[in-house]
């Protein structure tokens, strides 16, 4: 029995172990164990973060961007529809047959009326949202964007 308490032994489902190996450490210094916890923090931490200069393209859009803002007037509306054409060439798509127009009808305050005529690639609702959107983008006094006639949004065949 005393050669059990100076020789400890630890049981495990039966099985004799060592104490060296149930406690697989060693003794280390404070040093070393300090220098392994700073390489850890280094190895750890987080990549350094590279700032990519953006490219003159980029800038340059940046900047029509911004400065795209325009003033409410029916020239400044006409010229945004026409840039919307080309912008949403999807929309207004000619090569199939698609004869889609969108037309100034009204200015009246912060209010804007469009005409839709012709056949649409998409849904007339839509391409009166699309439309609107693209407006109060270019156009920041603009409140609303409206349909002059709710029968343009119909999209059966005999209103084209």
């Amino acid at each position: 029995m005393s050669a059990n308490l100076l020789n400890p032994v630890n049981y495990h489902h039966r099985h004799q172990i060592p104490r060296q190996r149930c406690f697989g450490f060693r003794r280390t210094s404070m040093n070393s164990l300090h220098m392994l916890t700073s390489h850890l923090q280094h190895s750890i931490s987080p990549p350094l973060q590279v700032r990519v200069p953006r490219s003159p393209v980029t800038r340059r859009f940046a900047k029509i961007s911004v400065s795209a803002s325009l003033d409410l007037t029916e020239d400044n509306v006409k010229l945004v529809l026409d840039d919307a054409r080309s912008k949403f060439s999807h929309i207004f798509d000619t090569s199939v047959g698609m004869t889609g127009v969108a037309e100034l009808a009204e200015v009246d305050g912060p209010f804007v009326t469009i005409r839709l005529k012709g056949r649409f690639w998409h849904e007339r609702s839509l391409v009166l949202a699309r439309l609107g959107n693209y407006l109060k983008e270019r156009i920041p006094e603009i409140l609303e964007v409206d349909i002059e006639d709710e029968k343009q949004l119909d999209d059966s065949p005999e209103n084209f």
